[in-house]
């Protein structure tokens, strides 16, 4: 084997094994701003801000901001295009 594919093996097992790994956790009810922001590919700054003018929901746990799923899902909604048919 070559290098370069025992390399693209290796990185596919690891793959496989992140896989397996994240479905066995239980699924999230809530994510962090900064977490937000990296599922959505943000400023972390903007979702703070969008969280602040309310146009996404939070819980407060704490002194903690958490955005709840259903809120993360109803704040993308808007944005989802229908496949051509």
């Amino acid at each position: 084997m070559t290098a370069a594919l025992v390399e693209s093996v290796e990185k596919l097992i690891r793959e496989v094994k992140a896989l397996k790994q994240a479905a066995q956790k239980p699924p999230r009810d809530a994510w962090s701003p900064r977490e937000v922001a990296h599922k959505l590919g943000l400023p972390y700054d903007t979702v703070l801000d969008r969280i602040n003018d309310g146009t996404i929901g939070h819980i407060l746990v704490g002194k903690h901001k958490l955005v709840p799923d259903a809120e993360l899902q109803r704040f993308l909604a808007p944005g989802i295009q229908k496949a051509a048919s």
